[in-house]
């Protein structure tokens, strides 16, 4: 398992906070640059502290075969965290066998709705290699829908 950051998980492209009631959108990027293994965790963003999820969507270059599941990272980054997430992840075995999008399944919007925020401190997004890929290049990206608790 390897743990990959984008731009914004690293802190070199600054995540939005919501100012008022309004939902914000952020998208993040990541550059393949070598083959995807099962339980390999790309870390996209953060939740901002204070925030809740709306909605999240994928997209990506074909990446061959696999699938990928996407949520809230536990402490370590090593894998999701599914309680902090609303009891399930956003996106649970989503096919990326084609240069297409995913959006949160009925099981993740509804975790999404039960996330309790944190106050304290922004919490990593990630997406997990569920199935392996065969994918070496190309870009994947991930779209988190979010508003201020």
């Amino acid at each position: 398992m390897a743990l990959k950051q984008s731009a914004h998980a690293r802190g070199v492209i600054p995540t939005p906070v919501a100012t008022a009631c309004e939902v914000v959108a952020c998208r993040a990027s990541f550059t393949l640059t070598g083959d995807l293994a099962v339980g390999d965790i790309v870390e996209m963003m953060s939740l901002p502290a204070g925030h809740v999820p709306v909605d999240i969507l994928f997209d990506g270059d074909a990446m061959g075969a696999g699938t990928v599941s996407v949520g809230l990272l536990n402490a370590d980054k090593s894998d999701l965290d599914t309680a902090a997430s609303g009891g399930a992840a956003w996106l649970t075995g989503g096919a990326v066998t084609a240069a297409a999008g995913l959006r949160a399944d009925s099981a993740g919007l509804r975790a999404m709705s039960r996330c309790a925020p944190s106050q304290s401190a922004n919490r990593p997004i990630g997406i997990k290699i569920a199935t392996d890929t065969t994918a070496i290049s190309g870009t994947i990206g991930l779209t988190m829908l979010y508003r201020s608790a």
